[in-house]
């Protein structure tokens, strides 16, 4: 039973990370076309921040489906 706990962790942590990686694709899209100002500065760090964690999600749910 613990082992299907584990592998459904690393299922949902690299669906997470994927959809996260995604929406900083998105960001990085939109903001060269936003003209800039503080709108597109906003969405350039919410992008970043994205970007970071669906990375660090992405590689803990792979590092997790190794492991087991």
């Amino acid at each position: 039973m613990n082992a299907i706990n584990t592998q459904m962790k690393a299922t949902w942590r690299k669906m997470i990370g994927t959809a996260l990686l995604w929406v900083a694709i998105a960001a990085l899209v939109y903001v060269p076309s936003s003209g800039g100002g503080a709108k597109g500065a906003i969405i350039a760090v919410l992008g970043f921040v994205a970007f970071a964690s669906g990375l660090a999600l992405f590689a803990d749910g792979l590092k997790l489906d190794i492991v087991d």
